[in-house]
């Protein structure tokens, strides 16, 4: 709940601020250049004792996380998730960060979907996930057979905060739109369950911004 509650605050303060092309400051995001990472912005993931597991894509170049995750190193120096991902490179893991996916952009076969406020299904928050090369080629359950170029990412559950507002999250399912993708807003959450990895209502738009300077047109369902 706070990394929700972080990231929200995130966002407003990106609205509020110019936002350099390719930085990495202390403003509440991290772009992580020319790095092999994992996309799982429009994967879902199978829940099991509290954890949910994604199979993401296997990505290289720019990408981005917001809030980064920073700690101080054993020497004293502040490492964020950047750093994190570029030792997974000779230590068998890497990290899962944002950028938009290509299926979802204006004639692709995904959609972004956004759950009304009132909806109670948790989602995976996958930015920050930390996913395990050894799960290359191989099965996993609830998930089946996870290809070369794809990656198992162990993600937190978040459940949805309840406000007044008209939405509560959003994640990316098909395209043409289908109305039963939405089942997913008020499904019970528990071991085998398949969840949508999802963002706060924005999110997405905001660190597209970021990332590239531009924004995109994207296809979306209501």
């Amino acid at each position: 709940m706070n990394r929700l509650i972080a990231l929200c605050a995130v966002l407003l303060l990106l609205f509020s601020v110019p936002l350099p092309a390719q930085a990495q400051d202390s403003s509440g995001y991290a772009i992580c250049s020319n790095q092999t990472y994992a996309l799982c912005a429009s994967a879902s993931a199978f829940v099991y004792a509290g954890v949910s597991y994604a199979k993401c894509i296997i990505k290289r170049g720019d990408s981005i996380s917001a809030p980064p995750l920073t700690f101080t190193t054993r020497n004293g120096k502040t490492a964020d998730i950047c750093d994190v991902n570029r030792a997974g490179a000779r230590n068998g893991y890497m990290m899962s960060t944002f950028s938009l996916p290509l299926e979802v952009r204006a004639g692709g076969k995904k959609a972004l979907y956004t759950c009304p406020g009132d909806s109670t299904g948790s989602y995976a928050q996958c930015d920050g996930g930390t996913c395990f090369k050894s799960t290359s080629g191989q099965y996993f359950p609830g998930v089946g057979f996870v290809a070369r170029n794809e990656i198992i990412c162990s993600c937190p559950i978040t459940a949805p905060v309840q406000t007044e507002a008209p939405v509560s999250y959003q994640f990316i399912g098909p395209y043409p739109c289908q109305p039963s993708a939405l089942s997913v807003c008020n499904q019970d959450v528990g071991n085998g369950t398949i969840i949508p990895v999802g963002s706060p209502p924005g999110a997405g738009r905001v660190l597209t911004l970021a990332l590239y300077g531009h924004s995109f047109p994207i296809n979306e369902c209501p």
